[in-house]
């Protein structure tokens, strides 16, 4: 678990104890486990769905009892000589696919709902820190309505008719700019000091260079928020600096923040068959895999 831990350290050049070979060698031994572990499971009955660097999603091909769960966590144990844990099954689970391959899952982009009711994601949207709260209040609130279905099917018959209430209230709510700003605040941990963004043609930039102008100088490890104000308008007009943001100031760009409500929803309900386009029509993808 050391090495699970620290590996990605391993591989970073300017880690005190950084070292390629090392990074190489942890994955190559992960990925000799995993696959041991996936032959184990297919050899007893269960189809493996998805697996990561520390956890791997299988189903049984037949019904399953909890026992027979508990007996494949006892073999890997025993065949790789690694502790293994159970987490649970899920209700359901989706998959996020690759952008550029929609037939393949990403690693790390993954959400379901446990047989309990409990909601597990990573690599969404709403795990982001430097998502508005906003956003991330209109997924979680998509994630409840969907976390009630107790199948994809039943979702799809049954839910997706409140989840698009719900993303059209929550444009209604931008439309007529009764959004707060400050649940508008894109949040950025600077890398670099603020003299070092001058060329680029950013958001961040924006609001540096806004911040520069009013004496105040960010360095790297500092953190930059912003509202959105104009987001295709000259360089000084696109964002506003959390720090510049009074309380009669409510001239966010509602397009932009509408296209991102809409991509941030759209994350979530594209595997279940149906997605937003920007002019907010419902589009259904009966070929969606």
């Amino acid at each position: 678990w050391i090495l699970v831990t620290s590996f990605g350290y391993l591989g970073f050049s300017n880690a005190k104890f950084g070292r390629i070979d090392a990074h190489i060698a942890v994955c190559a031994f992960a990925r000799n486990i995993l696959s041991q572990t996936m032959h184990i499971a297919e050899d007893m009955n269960f189809d493996v769905l998805h697996g990561i660097v520390d956890s791997i999603w299988v189903k049984k091909r037949d019904d399953a009892a909890n026992n027979d769960y508990t007996n494949l966590k006892e073999t890997i144990k025993k065949e790789t000589g690694f502790n293994v844990s159970f987490e649970g099954v899920y209700k359901w689970i989706a998959f996020l696919p690759s952008e550029i391959n929609s037939h393949i899952p990403v690693l790390n982009r993954y959400f379901g709902v446990f047989e309990d009711g409990t909601i597990k994601t990573r690599g969404i949207e709403g795990r982001r820190h430097d998502t508005p709260d906003f956003l991330v209040q209109c997924q979680n609130e998509i994630l409840e309505i969907l976390a009630q279905g107790n199948s994809i099917q039943d979702i799809k018959q049954n839910k997706l008719s409140l989840i698009i209430k719900k993303i059209k209230d929550n444009l209604s709510l931008l439309k007529y700019r009764k959004v707060e700003p400050e649940s508008l605040v894109f949040t950025k941990l600077l890398s670099k000091d603020y003299n070092q963004y001058h060329n680029r043609n950013t958001l961040e930039n924006s609001a540096i260079k806004q911040l520069e102008l009013n004496g105040e100088y960010l360095k790297a490890g500092q953190i930059l928020q912003y509202v959105i104000m104009e987001n295709s308008g000259p360089i000084l007009k696109r964002v506003l600096p959390i720090q510049l943001l009074d309380n009669k100031n409510y001239y966010y760009d509602i397009k932009r923040y509408s296209e991102l409500l809409i991509n941030t929803c759209n994350n979530i309900i594209k595997p279940f068959g149906i997605i937003f386009d920007q002019n907010q029509s419902v589009c259904r993808l009966d070929n969606y895999h």
